[in-house]
């Protein structure tokens, strides 16, 4: 597959993930609350509500199956061994027509993301800070423990978590919006 079809696999799992995560984050007791609460409802309507959070996350599931068959494989795609994948596109062009875009993340996802990172670097277990800055969220272990300064920054958009050097909030703003990360070495 060609960098643009790898690119846009990376485009339409952000769009099937962010349905996915839209849909958990919905609460089904306010769901069914609503729901009851709208007498004027016809059926049909009334029963696709109170239904809507299992669809989407049945379709999300299903979606997330057909990017794993359909995965770049160098210049190809991996299930039709072509190098312009036709259900890559049609999948896209469908989330595209009806507006599904990533759900941003949010602070306990930004918080999960960077625990999760510490712990995959065999970090001893350590509470963590967490602030929002313009582009994601900063994290860094409360309590220093002497392995040098930096902080984890998750984006706010792709929930990457990289590593940057302690910087004031002016100046990591300005750089993480205008730079590469820092790579992600172990920390």
């Amino acid at each position: 597959m060609s960098q643009g079809h790898a690119a846009l696999h990376e485009w339409v799992r952000r769009r099937v993930d962010g349905v996915a995560v839209a849909a958990m984050r919905a609460d089904p007791q306010a769901i069914a609350a609503f729901v009851h609460g709208r007498p004027g409802l016809d059926a049909h309507t009334r029963d696709f509500l109170r239904d809507a959070r299992n669809l989407a996350l049945t379709f999300a599931i299903v979606f997330t199956a057909v990017l794993e068959h359909h995965r770049p494989d160098g210049r190809r795609c991996q299930a039709c061994g072509t190098l312009e994948c036709r259900t890559l596109r049609r999948v896209a062009g469908v989330l595209a027509a009806y507006s599904a875009r990533p759900v941003p993340i949010d602070r306990a996802e930004a918080w999960r993301r960077a625990d999760a990172r510490l712990a995959r670097c065999r970090r001893p277990a350590t509470p963590l800070g967490i602030e929002p800055f313009e582009h994601g969220f900063v994290a860094w272990p409360a309590f220093d423990i002497g392995e040098g300064d930096f902080v984890l920054v998750v984006d706010r958009l792709t929930g990457t978590v990289t590593r940057w050097p302690r910087l004031s909030p002016d100046v990591l703003t300005r750089e993480y919006g205008s730079r590469p990360p820092l790579p992600n070495s172990e920390l």
